[in-house]
């Protein structure tokens, strides 16, 4: 049996799940006198039907109860993604302690135990709704700042190539006719830039959404690269860098000390980890003789790629979020950013080798990105 009791759909809404009439009318009362809309289930059964069809702010549920226990509606609840961040409370009775350490395993937020005062439940109630209230809002806000960013990127990123294709194609509609052979090459090598931009872009969203959706870990664990010598892969993208490197001034010093180490990583991935760090070093990089330093070396069953630069560095407050997908640190002071997906890919590529990946940096001095990947197994 289910009862839904009448108040302002924009009220907190409360469900309570308890077995014995009485306590409930009570805790129901008390409730509504404190005008939050309550929800009643008689057993667990009832309560996940109704969780079906409502998200409450707040579960109050008995543990003891015929059929389904409080335990298992608290597991069907956490188990639940829609429901997992809802507060839950538990009643017991007096001197059950074991049955309070199995409810906060199971992930509840507070127990009272019955008999209990009115003010002890309306101060749970009112403690658990707060900070639900206040964790939602924190969300909220985090997700506004996300979307806000995601626009930012994008609309500035995927406008250049976009412009370039539509300017050019634009020119050749006009007057391509007429256009020499020199100008004619021109805008052909407009276009091939402006779609190798976008198609670039393009795959990079669809690598991040592999690595987000666990595809890429599952396609390793399905057939695991062969060991590679990580080292010649290191020299190769340095040495295809060499040319980005010195359109910004920057030099780049390669230090290999690991030649003969192995690393079970597909080559097409490592690839990617150090074309897209020393891409981040040569972007942040003193442009005014500026240096990109790699190096490697052995550290426990670790093979280690350091990265340094010598840029504008990362503040302290902003390392922790560094590798988040679309988080850039002054993009308003430093468009040169791009997406800002880069080091999330880096991250997920790493992680789904079984390694791991951090920073450190000194505003004004300059940034170490270092990815430690396990040594392949003889």
């Amino acid at each position: 049996m289910v009862k839904a009791m009448a108040t302002a759909l924009s009220q907190p809404t409360v469900l309570v799940v308890e077995d014995e009439p009485g306590t409930l009318e009570i805790i129901t009362f008390l409730l509504e006198e404190e005008k939050l809309r309550v929800l009643q289930a008689h057993d667990g059964e009832a309560a996940l039907s109704l969780l079906e069809k409502v998200q409450p702010d707040l579960v109050i549920s008995d543990v003891r109860m015929s059929g389904m226990d409080g335990f298992t509606l608290c597991k069907h609840v956490r188990a639940n993604p829609t429901l997992s961040h809802v507060p839950f409370i538990f009643l017991t009775g007096k001197g059950d302690r074991a049955d309070v350490r199995r409810g906060m395993r199971l992930g509840a937020d507070d127990y009272l135990t019955k008999p209990f005062e009115p003010e002890e439940l309306l101060s749970a109630v009112q403690v658990r709704l707060t900070r639900a209230a206040e964790a939602k809002a924190a969300i909220n806000r985090a997700s506004a700042d996300l979307q806000d960013a995601i626009i930012r990127a994008l609309t500035h990123e995927f406008r250049t190539p976009l412009s370039l294709i539509v300017g050019y194609t634009d020119l050749m509609e006009a007057s391509g006719q007429e256009m020499s052979d020199e100008d004619f090459q021109r805008v052909l090598q407009g276009l091939h830039e402006g779609s190798r931009r976008l198609m670039s872009l393009v795959e990079d969203f669809l690598l991040l959404s592999r690595l987000r959706t666990g595809s890429v870990a599952r396609s390793l664990a399905q057939e695991p690269p062969s060991p590679l010598r990580p080292d010649q892969v290191v020299r190769s993208v340095a040495a295809q860098a060499q040319a980005r490197a010195a359109d910004r001034n920057v030099s780049l010093v390669v230090d290999c000390t690991t030649p003969d180490l192995n690393v079970a990583v597909s080559n097409g991935h490592l690839c990617e980890i150090v074309r897209r760090l020393v891409d981040n070093a040569i972007k942040f990089s003193n442009s005014d003789g500026g240096q990109v330093g790699l190096t490697t070396r052995q550290e426990m069953g670790y093979w280690v790629l350091s990265v340094t630069d010598d840029g504008v560095g990362i503040r302290q407050e902003a390392l922790s979020s560094i590798f988040e997908a679309f988080n850039q640190v002054d993009r308003a002071q430093m468009e040169q950013q791009g997406t800002g997906v880069g080091l999330t890919i880096v991250r997920g590529l790493v992680e789904a080798h079984r390694g791991r990946i951090g920073v450190e940096s000194t505003p004004g001095s300059g940034s170490v990105f270092s990815v430690w990947l396990p040594l392949a197994s003889d």
